[in-house]
């Protein structure tokens, strides 16, 4: 009986061991993971409308929402920053 408290603790002592290396490798995962997130998370621009007026209030908005403020394209979905829109919005 003596040998089987013996090997179980020896058992148990390897399993703690096996749990810490197996938490740091998660905590390893994670941190990529979340790295990976930072690196790969879509980054939203808001510039600072520059223009005075309700109306110019709501073409600012407009563009932050995603779509086009330029003549060349208003109003159509934009897929990145146009510097038509923002030269358009920095107007005085």
């Amino acid at each position: 009986m003596e040998k089987t408290v013996r090997e179980m603790a020896g058992i148990l002592r390897e399993l703690i061991l096996e749990l810490g290396d197996l938490k740091e490798k998660v905590a390893a995962l994670e941190k990529a993971v979340m790295k990976e997130e930072a690196l790969t998370a879509p980054v939203e621009i808001h510039y600072p409308i520059l223009l005075e007026g309700e109306s110019y209030a709501n073409i600012g908005r407009i563009y932050n929402e995603g779509y086009h403020v330029c003549p060349e394209a208003y109003g159509q979905p934009r897929s990145g920053e146009c510097l038509f829109c923002i030269a358009f919005l920095e107007k005085e």
